[in-house]
């Protein structure tokens, strides 16, 4: 793939089905093939998980790739302030700063850095959730972004990126990896082995203890597998929507109705986890 061009469609809309679908698919096939251009002209809009998809595929570009940035002005100077430029070709931009709204893009290789900081000072701040609340959901967000640092065996680590939308009420993180899907992990566990399907892996990934690590982890420490689950719990109770896509399935858990499962067009190599907070 030469070209990677992102439509002004692609507003990445896990609720009402809108989602960026090149820029997944470019995503997807991040072991075959990567743009060499990536062409946001025609985008007026991007949720914080297709940024993420964006930031990583230019960081498995080693920052080689050109990015032309969108012709409406609002969304290229969003894109600026949360920095997606730094992972392509270096080019002339004009100096913007981060809004408290922002949880800029950030690329995560070990366990320190300042991700849960900025997402607490959003989610309190911003859309005036109590502030031990967004602490304690900021602790689910720091063992999902280890699980992948663990586990994921990604060539560009962990990339996070997020965006509070105060007049909505609602706040969206993305976490990314592109290294084993769920399935793959969790099948390294002997207890996991026949697992059948990724919406299975993801179902089961999300429920309290499990985990395809046996023993320590790489930090020497014996992982927990709460993670996913403190947040699909926190979700499934009203607080908000998560959507997992792994493999060939992508899965959301929110207040009504169980897990909503739904097949993804390929593979994607990698997770994604995708979580819209809401204010109470």
């Amino acid at each position: 793939m030469s070209v990677l061009r992102a439509s002004g469609a692609d507003a990445g809309d896990f609720v009402n089905g809108r989602l960026a679908w090149d820029i997944l698919n470019a995503t997807a096939s991040h072991n075959r093939e990567l743009p060499q251009t990536v062409d946001l002209r025609s985008c007026v809009m991007l949720k914080p998980y297709a940024v993420a998809c964006l930031a990583a595929i230019g960081a498995k570009q080693k920052c080689g790739a050109e990015l032309l940035l969108p012709d409406d002005a609002r969304c290229a100077e969003h894109l600026i302030r949360i920095n997606l430029p730094r992972w392509f070709r270096p080019m002339v931009l004009p100096a913007v700063e981060p809004r408290p709204t922002n949880v800029v893009a950030d690329q995560v290789f070990d366990r320190s850095g300042d991700f849960s900081d900025q997402v607490v000072r959003s989610l309190a701040g911003e859309l005036s959730l109590a502030v031990n609340v967004a602490r304690d959901l900021a602790s689910h967000l720091d063992e999902v972004v280890l699980n992948a640092l663990t586990h994921a065996e990604s060539p560009v680590g962990c990339v996070v990126v997020g965006q509070s939308f105060p007049g909505l009420k609602v706040m969206e993180i993305a976490i990314l990896d592109l290294g084993q899907t769920i399935r793959g992990h969790l099948a390294t566990n002997p207890q996991h082995r026949l697992i059948e399907s990724d919406e299975e892996a993801v179902l089961l990934a999300t429920t309290e203890g499990v985990t395809g690590t046996v023993g320590l982890n790489r930090w020497k420490e014996q992982n927990s597998g709460v993670g996913l689950f403190e947040l699909r719990d926190y979700c499934e109770r009203g607080g908000g929507e998560l959507t997992i896509l792994s493999g060939g399935s992508r899965v959301m858990f929110r207040v009504d109705g169980g897990p909503k499962p739904a097949h993804f067009r390929g593979r994607f190599e990698g997770c994604l986890v995708n979580i819209r907070f809401f204010a109470r």
